[in-house]
């Protein structure tokens, strides 16, 4: 009788599996990770952030950031004097949904200062940290104050509320992201800032992955334990890293911003219309050849290779607005812009190529605009039809 009340136990306080003591090296993995979080952390709190507009609202984002990785930091020491028995898995999983929820909403609004820092205000970071810390303390107290049935009633709704926490999260990054690379693309005329920040939508989807996987942790199995807390900090490496680099680009991106956003029905599409509308009948024959003769000019002088340069700023070189440019390349040209300047640097490239084969890509990418490998590689070979390594070997296959 009293070895199946002792099995009852277990099975009452947790919907997991047995009853074990925890390995040495695991306790040791989880001290090792909290350590790590809460360094990093230090880390960005000593961050040295210049005094410039672009970033102001860099510091709320570091500090975002810095309390995601105390908490998790602190949450992994907690659990290092832990024992596996059913009680202590069951608060296992509530501090996970717990966790997982405010590193969500941190991870969010640290990406969302990358992309769109004028959605991100502390009346919004307060009100949605309210109401995470007010729900789990509905939780905590359904963990400790409520009856075993009810409280794993209340845990799985928790746990179908934080996916669709996440799944908010996701739609309103992709909602953000639209703006932001709509903003990027119309100001700056080319894809290749896109390219160089990247690493913003790698730091969103893996953060969605970590805080989907985190639920994994509920597993009493401490290898899978181990293995993604591991993870996980890792992760966070990455992230400082990522957030210490930003600072090159905020000045970019925050100039996007200062013309008026694009109407969320015009996303993706061209102004070529609106443009067409607002020049009335259109270019007239003086203008086209004065512009046809300063494009001239500006190619001679290889002012296609400057780089992270407003589409305004070059209409002023070539003596126009951005767009009577825009509507001269559509109706004279047969193509936008960014597709024209584009080819017109990789044909210098392979210019180049041919008559310098010893010269280094990255000196050749300087010489024609491109700041990012990937970028230039992708271009290179949409207009070209071959790779750059097929074409520097002289046996470009065009058939």
């Amino acid at each position: 009788m009293e070895k199946n009340d002792t099995f009852a136990s277990k099975i009452t306080y947790s919907p997991f599996i047995q009853h074990y003591r925890m390995p040495l090296y695991y306790h040791l993995t989880l001290f090792a990770c909290g350590v790590s979080s809460i360094v990093l952390a230090m880390v960005l709190i000593g961050l040295s952030i210049r005094n410039d507009e672009a970033l102001q609202k860099y510091g709320t984002a570091r500090w975002c950031l810095s309390a995601a990785f105390v908490v998790f930091g602190i949450a992994n020491l907690m659990q290092v004097g832990m024992e596996s028995d059913g009680k202590e898995e069951a608060l296992t999983g509530v501090m996970t949904l717990v966790i997982g929820s405010i590193n969500a909403m941190m991870f969010t609004t640290v990406v969302h200062v990358f992309i769109r820092p004028s959605v991100v205000t502390m009346r919004n970071i307060v009100l949605q940290g309210a109401v995470i810390l007010t729900l789990s303390m509905l939780l905590f107290v359904a963990r400790f104050a409520m009856p075993t049935r009810v409280f794993y009633i209340v845990y799985y709704l928790s746990c179908i509320g934080y996916l669709i926490l996440l799944a908010a999260y996701t739609y309103y990054f992709l909602k953000n992201y639209q703006v932001f690379k709509q903003q990027i693309l119309s100001y700056y005329e080319e894809e290749e800032l896109l390219y160089r920040l990247r690493w913003v939508r790698w730091t969103f989807w893996s953060a969605l992955g970590v805080g989907v996987s985190a639920l994994l942790l509920t597993i009493d199995h401490h290898n899978i334990n181990m293995l993604l807390t591991g993870v996980f900090t890792a992760y966070y490496i990455f992230v400082t890293i990522s957030f210490i680099n930003y600072q090159q680009y905020a000045q970019l991106v925050l100039r996007a911003y200062e013309q008026p956003e694009t109407p969320s029905d015009q996303k993706g599409e061209t102004t070529d219309d609106s443009d067409n509308a607002d020049m009335g009948i259109g270019l007239q024959h003086t203008e086209i050849k004065q512009l046809t003769s300063n494009i001239s000019k500006w190619v001679s002088l290889c002012k296609y290779a400057e780089t992270d340069k407003s589409v305004d700023e070059i209409a002023t070189d070539l003596g126009t607005d951005s767009k009577t440019l825009r509507l001269y390349f559509t109706t004279q040209i047969g193509e936008d812009f960014r597709s024209w300047r584009n080819r017109i640097r990789i044909e210098e490239a392979r210019r180049l190529f041919d008559t310098q084969p010893s010269m280094k890509i990255t000196e050749v990418m300087t010489l024609t605009g491109f700041n990012d490998r990937p970028y230039f590689y992708r271009i290179f070979q949409k207009i070209v039809g071959v790779s750059v390594a097929e074409y520097r070997k002289g046996k470009p296959d065009t058939t």
